[in-house]
């Protein structure tokens, strides 16, 4: 079995989050990650600091379904997959919640990945998010 390949990466995301009766906030942000491919499976992380927390965040890309996994200050798991409705959870450090992702549009290409999903909490719509992330190789 091959060992998996790893490549230093500048990290852009750009995400919008759309809540009901709320104007859309835009978040854009550059770091550096990790690019581990595992057989013909990439996956991202990178670290990014919210509210003064190191937040860890691992993303497996496929251009079908994704999944996002978020651990230390905040700690999530955010399934994707086109068209249908997928269980994840969120820790509010209070107790995990479960949510759902609704997958509208799903793309992943030579290191692009966009993904429009609705969340929902209790089957309610909670917001709409579009998270974009570019990656090139770090020089």
């Amino acid at each position: 079995m091959s060992q998996p390949i790893k490549k230093a990466v500048i990290v852009r995301l750009l995400s919008t989050i759309q809540h009901p009766n709320a104007a859309a906030e835009t978040f854009d942000m550059k770091t550096t990650g990790e690019l581990t491919i595992k057989g013909a499976q990439p996956y991202l992380v990178y670290e990014e600091v919210q509210d003064e927390k190191a937040i860890k965040t691992t993303v497996k890309l496929n251009s079908e379904s994704a999944l996002i996994i978020r651990s230390g200050g905040v700690k999530m798991r955010l399934p994707f997959f086109k068209g249908e409705l997928q269980t994840g959870s969120y820790d509010s450090g209070y107790g995990t919640m479960m949510i759902t992702t609704n997958t509208k549009q799903l793309h992943f290409k030579d290191g692009h990945f966009r993904v429009e999903y609705e969340l929902l909490m209790n089957e309610e719509v909670v917001g709409t998010y579009t998270l974009e992330l570019t990656y090139t190789e770090a020089k």
